[in-house]
């Protein structure tokens, strides 16, 4: 592994030991993800996390996808964002906070299947879950504390299992062991995730990074993304508080603290814009030095 995927990776993932997720071997899944979107024409990602006591999306996720969306975009990649009824507002107004006029669809409760065209119709498509709840092995689909959402969140699952049996490239984004593509380690998260046994979501997708905070796994991919096509795709620090503020004024909590505040997942927001920061500052210093050896 290079030094400046390595130093992305060590950074994305402070706070990992929190949620258990210390001594995952991650070695090559941020390369990987970023070629497969590469590759890719068209790509949809899934995102939306309900807090059940606040009736209402958290944070962490469609921040990192709205900025994924970004980087995406640039390259000229035709993007589709999925989510549910308690997280589409506050895409909706971080994707005019950036000028971006993208596809937004909903996924129905009781027909899920009625957005499979979303990929079926895409050119070589893509699907990407950041931050998304997945189905445990009871089918069910839980918060970190073991609360049962699948009243409330709509199963995202089955559209990423269809994408895979037509051969379809798949893809997760998460922090926690209860997201869609955490099967891919789910005996790792049942041995070392509280109430892991439980929670554990099953499918697992192709590529699957873990970060500390799953915005902070997105912002890691468009850093690579950037390095690999040698053009800067993360917006700017000044973009990244704009759009917290957008998601908060929106109705997003912080998916820890239940707050309708400008914070991800109990972290406080120095914590959360330091690691912004550092994996910005990583991508620059190599695009810069790959600039400097031509």
């Amino acid at each position: 592994m290079s030094a400046y995927l390595k130093a992305v990776e060590n950074t994305m993932t402070v706070n990992a030991e929190q949620r258990g997720m210390t001594g995952l071997k991650q070695e090559n899944e941020l390369k990987h993800t970023a070629e497969d979107l590469i590759r890719s024409q068209t790509i949809c990602m899934v995102t939306g996390f309900c807090i059940k006591k606040q009736g209402a999306g958290e944070t962490d996720g469609p921040l990192g996808t709205v900025a994924l969306a970004y980087a995406l975009t640039k390259l000229g990649k035709r993007v589709i964002i999925v989510t549910d009824r308690y997280s589409s507002r506050m895409l909706k107004n971080s994707l005019a906070c950036l000028g971006l006029m993208l596809e937004l669809r909903m996924i129905d409760q009781d027909n899920p299947e009625t957005i499979y065209d979303t990929i079926l119709a895409a050119p070589n498509g893509h699907i990407l879950a950041i931050e998304r709840p997945g189905r445990a092995k009871d089918g069910k689909r839980y918060s970190m504390s073991g609360e049962d959402i699948s009243d409330i969140v709509p199963d995202a699952d089955a559209l990423f299992q269809w994408a895979h049996d037509n051969g379809i490239k798949t893809s997760a984004i998460g922090d926690g062991g209860n997201e869609i593509g955490m099967g891919k380690i789910r005996a790792h998260i049942e041995s070392n995730v509280y109430l892991g046994e439980q929670i554990a979501a099953v499918f697992p997708t192709d590529n699957l990074i873990v970060a500390g905070t799953s915005n902070w796994g997105s912002h890691a991919l468009a850093a690579v993304l950037s390095v690999m096509t040698g053009q800067m795709l993360m917006y700017d620090e000044e973009a990244e508080m704009a759009l917290l503020k957008v998601l908060v004024d929106s109705g997003a909590v912080d998916g820890c603290t239940g707050a309708h505040s400008e914070t991800v997942d109990g972290i406080s927001l120095e914590q959360y814009m330091s690691v912004f920061r550092r994996i910005r500052a990583i991508a620059i210093a190599e695009l810069k030095r790959e600039d400097s050896a031509i």
